[in-house]
């Protein structure tokens, strides 16, 4: 089981999202989501784009990393440059960093709801292909169940 931690801003998008896309890859791993400053909630166009896109999207209270310090984890990865800070208070405990850089679909205060989802799927859309590659190229192999000759999938012990 790999213990990873997603990290954004506010932890009312984009880690969310990462965080269910990362999931339906496979088993295998306990995600957690945080952000620098806890949000107050998830915004329901967020929620109606994962919703069309098959997920069953968490509407729990966004959370600060602050409550995650002190746990272990195997990956930090964080979504956006101002999250990266948290590399420096988490030194100990953490294994290995990853970082994205997704655009924050709230920038620049759109309130136009047809501007904001459609915002909201082009994140999905670029998150759920650098998510794959980088689950691909980092986690599926050392997710995959070993033989006891230590090979995984292409064993041919019996």
């Amino acid at each position: 089981m790999k213990n990873i931690l997603i990290v954004s801003n506010n932890d009312m998008c984009r880690s969310r999202m990462a965080q269910e896309i990362l999931n339906s890859f496979g088993r295998g791993m306990k995600i957690s989501t945080a952000g620098i400053l806890a949000g107050n909630s998830v915004p329901d166009v967020v929620c109606q784009v994962m919703e069309q896109n098959g997920y069953d999207f968490s509407r729990r209270k966004p959370c600060d990393v602050a409550t995650y310090a002190q746990q272990t984890w195997d990956y930090v990865i964080t979504l956006c440059p101002e999250a990266e800070e948290v590399q420096k208070e988490m030194q100990s405990v953490v294994r290995k960093y990853v970082s994205f850089n997704f655009t924050d679909p709230f920038q620049g205060g759109i309130h136009v709801e047809d501007e904001q989802e459609e915002r909201v799927r082009a994140l999905y859309d670029i998150m759920h292909k650098e998510l794959y590659e980088f689950f691909r190229s980092e986690l599926m192999e050392k997710l995959l169940p070993r033989c006891s000759c230590g090979a995984n999938t292409y064993c041919r012990c019996e």
